[in-house]
């Protein structure tokens, strides 16, 4: 049985400690508010701070005159798939959002190459930010000269509501070994939570993100939209596992292989290869808008069949290594010197890799959704991308959107805020809690092997190739999961969140299966 053991009050709860969350922590406070922040692990440890790479790039207006231009790149690849009012927000305010990376922590510089960010059109300012552990000391650094308080070893577990009004919220904490269950009562709450891409065994996210939050919002009356629209990227498995990859360097390979060395495009000429290697490395997210769709597709399809393969192998010429263009050298030297890998020198091979997400929850453009005072911001939510999107855009939207969530909220606690007791939202959450009781499941199946099943059946049946009787057989094996899975008796190890996992993949699973048509980032065989 869960016992809420304390109650606090604060103007604005927010969930998650990444670039997202900070931002609207800090941004709240700097507006005269309260904020308390929560995160599952570590200040700074979202996905956010999360890249494996050199550096991570942020794309932003180029001005006025670039404005038009910049909403045409995003809806193209959006493919009608966001909310134009969501994208003329980010357009005209992201040049200005990025002074809040520098209030988190970071140390932004702009890009000197004119080099369109990944599936634009057209170029414009590229920002661009590394030190991911200097940032996150610095970011903890922040929250307490500006007395931010802050819980970490946190997890939300349940959204309290009623009359479509937020109430508050539930979640346990880890404090010194000892597990405390308090309910915040607020009438504002931000979810800055990260994406579902945790939901997969091969993903290049913190092993903390698994997308329960998701559930969570719409539980709590939340709509979610576009789930099917996973961005995945290929990623080193061999020799060092889960290592980004630079796709642009996928046009000096000569050569795909299999575990014994069998050529995986022996039907194609060697220009004909040539031509699709050279197309692949302009780009690093799976798209079925591309002829060369067909190098991710066969990758799939080989491991589908291969399953004990864990990756392709990637052949090299030497020319890659001669190449002195700014890009290149800046990522060998990064891949070399950091993390030991040289590409012509070692036997390398990647795998599609779950990264970002393009769906998640529906917000408007303030960032809130549905129900009043439940606002999302960053990658939990459905906010400028849409079948594809640009690359550069996620970490600026979280900029954006924590800035214009803070100004909602301002709005929403200058009115009357209609709180209810708490004790009648304690029983609420207490109601909700008894109801995972299942008498009749599997005590011995633990919250850890529920989570390692849903990401190996993700990965292998809701990866790059779809087909509608693998998603059928997917959400009948997850269904079966839950029934013999026992939240409660796991409660101490995270069977209430992983629990909440469990449901937002069979959300993901139910949104391929509800699209048909392959787009973007979603492709069906069938």
């Amino acid at each position: 049985m869960i016992e809420i053991s304390q109650t606090i009050e604060t103007d604005v709860l927010v969930v998650g400690a990444g670039i997202a969350g900070l931002s609207c922590a800090i941004e709240a406070k700097s507006q005269g508010l309260s904020p308390l922040l929560i995160s599952k692990s570590q200040v700074g440890a979202g996905a956010s701070y999360f890249p494996l790479k050199a550096t991570l790039g942020i794309q932003v207006s180029g001005g006025v005159a670039d404005y038009a231009y910049f909403q045409q790149d995003i809806e193209r690849v959006a493919q009608g798939m966001a909310n134009p009012k969501i994208i003329k927000a980010y357009v005209e305010e992201s040049a200005q959002a990025i002074a809040l990376l520098k209030r988190i922590g970071f140390k932004p510089w702009k890009r000197n190459d004119e080099r369109p960010a990944c599936f634009a059109k057209y170029s414009r300012p590229i920002f661009l930010i590394n030190q991911w552990r200097d940032a996150a000391k610095q970011a903890r650094k922040i929250l307490e000269e500006k007395a931010i308080a802050f819980y970490e070893n946190a997890t939300l577990l349940f959204i309290a509501r009623a009359e479509n009004q937020v109430q508050g919220a539930v979640f346990a904490v880890n404090i010194s070994g000892e597990f405390r269950y308090i309910f915040c009562k607020t009438s504002q709450l931000i979810l800055a939570t990260g994406g579902i891409a945790g939901l997969y065994k091969n993903n290049l996210y913190p092993q903390d993100v698994i997308g329960s939050s998701h559930f969570l919002a719409k539980q709590a009356g939340a709509a979610l939209t576009n789930l099917e629209f996973i961005q995945f990227i290929p990623a080193f498995v061999k020799p060092k596992y889960k290592v980004l990859f630079g796709e642009h360097t996928l046009k000096y390979v000569i050569k795909v292989t299999d575990i014994r060395g069998e050529n995986l495009f022996s039907e194609l000429s060697e220009q004909a290869f040539k031509q699709m290697m050279q197309e692949r490395s302009s780009y690093a997210p799976f798209s079925v808008d591309f002829d060369c769709v067909r190098f991710d597709l066969r990758i799939m399809q080989h491991l589908l069949e291969n399953p004990q393969e864990k990756g392709v192998y990637l052949h090299y010429s030497p020319a890659l290594y001669e190449d002195k263009e700014e890009f290149y050298r800046v990522y060998l030297s990064w891949l070399e010197q950091d993390i030991g890998i040289h590409l012509c020198r070692d036997r390398v091979a990647i795998a599609p890799f779950a990264h970002s997400c393009n769906g998640g929850v529906v917000i408007d453009e303030f960032a809130q959704t549905a129900v009043k005072g439940l606002f999302a911001v960053g990658e939990v939510s459905s906010c400028i991308e849409g079948a594809n999107r640009l690359g550069g855009n996620s970490v600026g939207g979280s900029l954006v959107f924590a800035k214009r969530a803070i100004r909602r909220i301002l709005q929403n606690l200058s009115q009357e805020r209609p709180l209810v007791c708490c004790s009648e939202m304690i029983k609420q959450a207490e109601t909700y809690f008894a109801s995972l009781d299942k008498p009749n499941g599997d005590r011995m199946l633990s919250a850890s092997e529920v989570l390692k099943t849903v990401r190996e059946l993700m990965a292998a049946f809701a990866n790059v190739y779809r087909s509608e009787a693998n998603l059928i057989m997917l959400l009948e094996e997850l269904v079966l999961l839950e029934t013999k899975f026992m939240p409660l008796v796991h409660h101490l190890h995270q069977g209430i969140e992983i629990y909440h996992s469990l449901k937002t993949a069979q959300l993901v699973v139910e949104a391929m299966l509800a699209r048909k048509m392959s787009l973007g980032a979603h492709y069906r065989e069938d």
